[in-house]
C-alpha cells in the first residue's frame, strides 16, 4: 500500500510540548533505520505544531540544523519540543527524538511565513540541467513512499542484481516529485535535502554513510510540479565527507540549499 508523505511525517500532540509520530519503514535505510532527511521532516512537523500551540502564526520552516547521535528504529516515536522564541519576524523551536532512553536526533528550526511566487532580490544559482523526467531512471520500480525519485542517467544511481551502480563521479542529479499532491512544501524540502543516496557512492560504495550534521535552508515556496536536485560530494578525507544539495522548482527558482557532514569507511591504503 502506498503512503503519502504528509501521512508518513504526521505528528499527534501528547501534552506538554510532546508529540507522537509513527516512523515509517518506507523511509528507512535497510528497512530498520529512518533516513536522516525523513527524521528532520518529522521533527519539522512537530516544531510547526508546537509553534502554533504557542500562538505563533509562522507557517513554514525556513532553516533547520540537526545533529544525529543515534538513529531511532521504525515504529512509534516521541518528539519533545521547546519554543525558544516567538517573535514578529521568526519563531525558533528545538525538537528532539530519543533513542532507547538516550539522545537520538536533536534539531533547531527557524520558522517564518514565505510569500508565494517570490523572486530573489539579488543572486541565485542557475538550475542544473536535467533530461525530461520521463527519460530519467526511477530509484525504485515500485515506490510506495508517495515521493518518487528519478535519476539523470549521466549522474545517477541504479540498483542491480549485482549491487548498486552509480554514474557521475561524486554528483547525483535527479527529479523529486510528490505523487499525491504534486507540490512539495517546505517540510518536504527538509526530506529532499537528504533524500538521495549518499553522493559518495559515485566515488566509492560503502554500506555505512551516516549523517552526523545536517543544515538546510528553505529559500522559497516551490511552484507546483517536481523539483530538480543536485547532490554533490565536495571532499572525502579522514573517514568523513561533506556533501551539498541544491534544489530548484518547476519555475527554475532555487528553493533548497543544504550541507551535511557524513561518516564513511574508507578502504585501506595500498
Amino acid at each position: 500500500m502506498t503512503t503519502t508523505f504528509a501521512a508518513a511525517t504526521g505528528v499527534r500532540p501528547a501534552g506538554e510540548g510532546c508529540y507522537e509520530a509513527d516512523l515509517r519503514a518506507e523511509y528507512a535505510v535497510g528497512s530498520s533505520r529512518p533516513n536522516g532527511g525523513y527524521l528532520l521532516a518529522c521533527l519539522g512537523r512537530a516544531a510547526l505544531a508546537a509553534a502554533r500551540a504557542a500562538g505563533s502564526g509562522h507557517q513554514h520552516v525556513i532553516a533547520a540544523g540537526a545533529q544525529f547521535f543515534r538513529s531511532p528504529g521504525v515504529g512509534p516515536a516521541r518528539i519533545d519540543t521547546t519554543v525558544l522564541r516567538a517573535g514578529r519576524a521568526v519563531t525558533q523551536v528545538s525538537a528532539a527524538i530519543g533513542h532507547d532512553g538516550g539522545p537520538g536526533v536533536q534539531a533547531q528550526f527557524t520558522l517564518a511565513t514565505l510569500a508565494a511566487a517570490s523572486e530573489p532580490y539579488w543572486g541565485g544559482i542557475p538550475p542544473v540541467a536535467l533530461p525530461p523526467i520521463e527519460e530519467c531512471r526511477p530509484l525504485f520500480r515500485a515506490d510506495r513512499r508517495g515521493m518518487a525519485v528519478s535519476f539523470d542517467p549521466a549522474a545517477g544511481f541504479t540498483i542491480t542484481p549485482d549491487g548498486p551502480v552509480a554514474t557521475g563521479g561524486g554528483e547525483f542529479r535527479a527529479w523529486l516529485r510528490d505523487e499525491n499532491s504534486g507540490t512539495l512544501d517546505p517540510v518536504s524540502l527538509l526530506f529532499a535535502a537528504d533524500g538521495l543516496p549518499p553522493a559518495t557512492f559515485g566515488v566509492l560504495v560503502s554500506d555505512w554513510v551516516p549523517t552526523l550534521d545536517l543544515t538546510v535552508y528553505v529559500r522559497a515556496l516551490p511552484a507546483p510540479g517536481p523539483i530538480r536536485l543536485r547532490f554533490r560530494a565536495l571532499l572525502i578525507q579522514d573517514g568523513f565527507a561533506d556533501e551539498v544539495c541544491e534544489g530548484w522548482d518547476s519555475a527554475g527558482r532555487l528553493v533548497l540549499q543544504s550541507t551535511q557532514l557524513a561518516a564513511l569507511r574508507l578502504p585501506p591504503k595500498h
